[in-house]
Formats: structure tokens, sequence, C-alpha cells
């Protein structure tokens, strides 16, 4: 693939350069670069010294974006690593503060359309992992965890009748024979909810393996602990964040993360404000931003966050 083709619009990239306005000289952390279409843009205002710590769980990834980075290859660093790790990231790479800190919450579709990782509905396996495309932990999963723990992970996305009646028709077909590729589960998915009569434009295995990639990848908990990381990481009173998200699960952890990060604890409202509370942010909008009429249609749902250390 070319890095002169036009094979990525990253969503709400407007949006996200006048919440971050990057200056130059500025250090960009993008705790999930992908193919870098955001962090190009960014670097490019950046010039000619602004630093870019890249980061990518998805080590294919990582080399796609270099491809795209390459006028700046002189400027960046790449790592390979969970964003969790934000701060020995930081450690390694010598820098204090960031000024600029920016986390896209999406799966890219390179990802999407690889068929050997199977986050898809054609996909030839059921590796469903980010980070490493071989591991078979979600395979295991479905042709052995008993129903009650499948039950329990379709609760991430569906209720309890939908969680019930694909659970019970994975283990059934699991008897027949094992199920091998996301393809197949799809289908046994489909095929359960068929059950309800409900229509939706969406096919209707997403939300059912959405959750199963949540649990194999720890998306959530990874996204909270990388919403505080990132928060932690800007320089005091001028860093400025942006957070992308694209679904509700997503959405409620980075609102009620930023939300307690702003207030400087997570003690509920009808309660005593603690006296060691110490706000790291403030919100840059009132209400998450959404993508003008114009955006792709793959950046309809996401939201966009943004807050500034204070």
């Amino acid at each position: 693939m070319s890095t002169d083709e036009p094979f990525h619009v990253p969503c709400m990239l407007a949006e996200t350069l006048r919440m971050l306005e990057p200056q130059p000289g500025e250090v960009l952390i993008d705790m999930g670069v992908g193919l870098a279409g955001h962090a190009s843009a960014i670097l490019e205002t950046t010039r000619p010294d602004g630093l870019g710590l890249l980061i990518d769980w998805d080590a294919s990834m990582l080399a796609l974006a270099e491809q795209r980075l390459g006028p700046y290859r002189d400027r960046v660093r790449l790592f390979d690593r969970n964003f969790t790790e934000l701060a020995q990231i930081m450690v390694e790479a010598g820098v204090e503060y960031a000024d600029l800190a920016l986390l896209d919450a999406g799966v890219a579709l390179p990802q999407l359309l690889d068929t050997e990782r199977g986050l898809g509905f054609q996909g030839s396996s059921l590796a469903m992992s980010i980070a490493e495309p071989n591991d078979t932990r979600v395979a295991d999963l479905i042709n052995h965890a008993p129903e009650t723990q499948l039950r329990s992970i379709l609760a991430i996305t569906q209720d309890k009748r939908r969680s019930k009646l694909i659970a019970r028709a994975i283990c059934r077909a699991r008897r027949q024979k094992s199920i091998e590729a996301s393809s197949e589960l799809a289908e046994i998915i489909a095929a359960a909810l068929s059950k309800t009569g409900r229509t939706s434009s969406r096919h209707p295995a997403t939300a059912a393996m959405l959750a199963f990639r949540i649990f194999a990848n720890q998306e959530l908990d990874n996204l909270k602990a990388g919403v505080r990381a990132m928060a932690e990481a800007l320089r005091p009173g001028r860093g400025r964040m942006v957070v992308l998200t694209y679904h509700s699960l997503e959405f409620r952890i980075v609102r009620d993360t930023i939300r307690d990060l702003a207030r400087g604890h997570s003690v509920p409202p009808w309660l005593p404000e603690p006296a060691e509370a110490r706000p790291l942010i403030r919100s840059l909008v009132k209400k998450p931003l959404k993508p003008s009429a114009s955006e792709a249609a793959t950046c309809r749902s996401c939201r966009l966050f943004a807050a500034q250390a204070v």
C-alpha cells in the first residue's frame, strides 16, 4: 500500500485539530496511532521540531502508520505497546509531559477486514485479538466455556433474553462440530436472534460479536486506564487531550472518567467532596461533539471528548 494513496480519512479531524490547537514544537502522544491520519496532520502543524510518541498495540498497524509518517520520521518514536503503559513509555522516551494527547478508541478498517483475525463477520478464524492475530483465546472460549460464562460475556452488550438465546445456540452448535471461524459464529448468532423478531440495518450479530471482542481484548478496562494515563501525562495548565469513541460503552467509560478526573475524585455527588480531591483536567466541551454531515458513514457514531490540564 503506497503512502500516497488516500487510504484513510480519520474521523472528526477538523474538530480534533480545533480542540487540540497544536503549535510548533509541541509534544504529541497518540495513544492508538492506527493509520496515522490524525497524527500526520498534527505533526504537520507542530513543525519543525514537534515530537510525536506514537503508540499502537497492533504491530501490523504500526508498520502501516510508519509508511504514512515517512516525512516526519526524524520527529517520531513508535511503540508497539498497549497504551496503558504510557507512563513507562514516557520514561523510556525521556519525555516529562505531553502538550497534546489523542486517543482514538476505534478499530481500524484493515483490522476488521483481516479474515485471520476474525474481528469481522467473514473471518476465517476466531482469534478476535487486536494485538496478536494468532491468539486462540476466543476460539477456546466459544467452544469450551460453560453456558453461564457465555451469557455473562454477552451481557456486556445484550439484554438477558438475547444473552440466553445466543449462549444456548452456541452450545447447541458446538456439540455438532467445533466453531472455527467468526463467519460461523455470526451465522449462529443471527439465527438465534431471528427468533426475537427485531430488525435493524446492522448485521444482527454486531452487538454480540462486539461483546466477545471487548472481553478478549479487555477494551473497557484498558480505555478507562488509558484516559487516566493521558490526563496525568499532560503538561500542567496547558496540555490538551482528545478522545474519540464509537459506541455507547466507550462513551460512558470516557464520559465518566473525564468527569471524575475533572472533579478530582469519584465520590458520588450526594456525599461530601473528599479533602484530598485534586482535579487534573477541565472539559473543553459542554457535550461531546458529533461528526458533521460530510463525514464518512463509518464515522457517524463517533463522539469527541476534549479536555485541558489544570
